[in-house]
């Protein structure tokens, strides 16, 4: 079993209720919620761990280029990796699972990340990171936290974000966009997860559907709430048309030969 982390302030105390009996659901346990800045009575409405820990960086602010830095990443996962034995799934909190991850699907990785999805694949896109920070996995091992160290001093760059942050120490030894699945980084094994199941942004085929700045677009919410809803009254038939879109998908990769390190092994 694996710990699930997320963060969270008052302004989406909404998404962590529903990503909590979204995690519950799905897996059987409750995550554990870093307090970015919760009211008290909002942290005694939840039934998930809540943990606090000193951030040190603006992680709310914008950068240059107009991303959200929320630098405060790294320290909360290594906060958990020293706090429990298991290993680590963080999440952002605008995500919800349809189907449950299993361990046999990460257990080579010491670290599993997922490259841009193909509707992000562009120059805009990866000037934050050629990776979605969104969904990472963190095996609880000493050189995982000596990389987390790393990532958390980059992060100190004022004008970086923890997306962007990772990705360059990473594509200092990995090919994030084309690579093969499975890379190294100096002795860490790198696993590159389908970004159409474990961080979907389109919403259609993914284990979990990414909705992408929920927390700060009025149309990006609307479509959040929606599937919340569709989800909490008809899982069976979501269930349904999400499988019978990932078959759609990998039948169409079969026929074109794309994102084939996805599939052929």
């Amino acid at each position: 079993m694996f710990t699930i982390i997320t963060c969270g302030d008052s302004k989406y105390f909404e998404f962590l209720q529903n990503f909590e009996n979204n995690i519950f659901t799905i897996f059987g346990y409750y995550p554990t919620i870093y307090d970015l800045g919760l009211k008290e009575d909002e942290k005694a409405q939840l039934k998930s761990e809540v943990r606090k820990i000193p951030i040190k960086e603006k992680f709310w602010e914008l950068n240059t280029i107009g991303y959200v830095k929320t630098t405060h990443k790294p320290r909360c996962i290594k906060d958990i990796l020293n706090e429990k034995i298991q290993d680590c799934i963080y999440v952002d909190a605008d995500v919800i699972f349809t189907s449950k991850i299993q361990e046999t699907e990460i257990d080579n990785a010491d670290i599993g990340i997922t490259p841009r999805h193909t509707k992000e694949r562009k120059p805009e896109y990866f000037t934050n990171g050629h990776i979605n920070a969104g969904f990472i996995f963190f095996k609880n091992t000493e050189d995982v936290k000596l990389l987390i160290d790393k990532w958390i001093l980059s992060c100190k760059d004022q004008d970086t974000t923890d997306q962007k942050a990772l990705s360059d120490i990473l594509k200092e030894e990995i090919d994030i966009i084309n690579g093969e699945k499975i890379q190294k980084y100096k002795n860490i094994n790198v696993l590159l997860l389908d970004p159409s199941i474990f961080n979907d942004v389109s919403c259609k085929t993914g284990r979990m559907f990414h909705f992408k700045n929920a927390g700060r677009r009025e149309d990006s919410l609307k479509k959040y709430r929606n599937f919340v809803s569709l989800q909490a009254n008809f899982p069976r038939i979501i269930g349904f048309i999400t499988n019978l879109r990932r078959l759609w998908l990998k039948f169409t990769r079969r026929i074109t030969g794309a994102e084939r390190r996805f599939w052929e092994n």
